[in-house]
């Protein structure tokens, strides 16, 4: 399991699903998500930002474990989370 320690962000797919709400876990705004984002789409945008992504294909987000849509690993690079998820986001 990654931890806070580990100088790694943990991003999933439904961080940036237009068709999730808020309280289902998207993290940035419907306008910036994108309908089924995959974790190799997720991976790509966060190469091309230079983070190092590592994948997981096989992690399941903790409020939908019947879905296993993987999670990306990055870098933290001394910006929030958030900066870093609107980013990938305008990348996808």
């Amino acid at each position: 399991m990654v931890g806070k320690k580990d100088g790694k962000y943990v991003l999933w797919p439904a961080y940036f699903d237009k068709k999730l709400s808020r309280d289902e876990g998207r993290r940035i705004p419907r306008k910036e998500a994108v309908e089924n984002p995959t974790v190799e789409g997720l991976a790509k945008a966060a190469q091309s930002l230079g983070l190092h992504p590592v994948l997981e294909k096989e992690a399941k987000y903790p409020s939908r474990q019947w879905e296993a849509k993987g999670r990306v690993l990055v870098d933290k690079t001394g910006e929030s989370k958030s900066s870093v998820l609107k980013k990938i986001a305008s990348r996808l």
